[in-house]
């Protein structure tokens, strides 16, 4: 009797390995187990194609081994105190959602992945393995990448085109750290239903008369003005970089409802900036 069950157990567990590492291999993410050395004892097809190690080669292979290096967000080397393994077996506590990069020989670029593991105990209370998981996060951290590219580059478009008003209007000494901070407000809720002179104003805690009084002493505008050449100047780099498919959309992503209304406005614009410092921008502001 017992022998036959023993056989059964025998021939079922070669049969449930199978079957479990067929799970593994099929999850997306990458799953690496770890002895209490460090050493890694099982692993799936997603680890090693994060990794840039074969099944082979990942096998036995320590935190420390040099055949792969993990980097914060700013590229800088991770120390090994803080690789995911080493970082569970220091605290005995799962850890969640690390973003970290892998910079695998095998790669050209660095692939992102969040981190995510915990520990598994033994009866006695000793470490008997650690479980960590990786989910390739690199088209998202690209994404980031780009679009703070683009942030960057569309701030300082409008930093050049708010200077050059400000010279044209002849203003000598002003407060560059205000005009700055209403820029930036602006920008982070250019496409707010509603937002004008007034929101903007209690952005910055301040009246509206307060505010108009400051922002034409800095800089020669009225706050609809900086607003509106803002909104625009965002309006042509999106347009310069065929960022939407209609003119429609390019207005409502900068904040104008109608799109006949901001067509006229940005082809007085951009005449404006070519030629003719007497725009309706300069202009009083509806």
């Amino acid at each position: 009797m017992h022998e036959t069950k023993d056989r059964q157990i025998t021939v079922a567990l070669p049969k449930n390995e199978d079957r479990y590492q067929g799970l593994l291999d099929n999850l997306e993410a990458g799953i690496v187990v770890h002895a209490p050395d460090t050493s890694i004892v099982m692993n799936n097809f997603k680890a090693s194609e994060l990794l840039g190690l074969d099944n082979e080669q990942m096998m036995g292979k320590k935190a420390i081994d040099p055949a792969w290096k993990f980097v914060d967000l700013e590229n800088n080397t991770l120390s090994l105190e803080d690789y995911p393994v080493n970082r569970v077996l220091t605290s005995k506590q799962p850890i969640k959602s690390q973003v970290l990069g892998i910079n695998s020989p095998m790669f050209k670029d660095v692939v992102w992945v969040t981190v995510n593991g915990f520990p598994i105990f033994s009866k006695t209370g000793d470490f008997s393995e650690i479980v960590i998981s990786f989910f390739d996060i690199s088209a998202r951290k690209l994404a980031e990448i780009e679009a703070k590219s683009h942030k960057d580059i569309l701030e300082e478009m409008i930093e050049v085109r708010i200077t050059e008003l400000i010279e044209r209007n002849k203003v000598k000494h002003y407060d560059n750290d205000f005009i700055k901070k209403v820029r930036g407000f602006v920008l982070e809720n250019i496409v707010v239903d509603g937002f004008c002179a007034n929101t903007l104003a209690d952005k910055l805690f301040m009246s509206r008369s307060t505010l108009q009084r400051k922002l034409k002493r800095e800089s020669g505008l009225t706050a609809a003005q900086f607003i509106r050449i803002i909104r625009l100047e965002k309006a042509h780099y999106y347009i310069q970089n065929n960022s939407h498919r209609t003119l429609a959309e390019t207005a409502y992503a900068v904040g104008f409802s109608h799109a006949g209304y901001f067509s006229k406005l940005y082809k007085e614009y951009c005449s404006e900036k070519v030629m003719s410092p007497n725009s309706l921008l300069l202009q009083k502001t509806k």
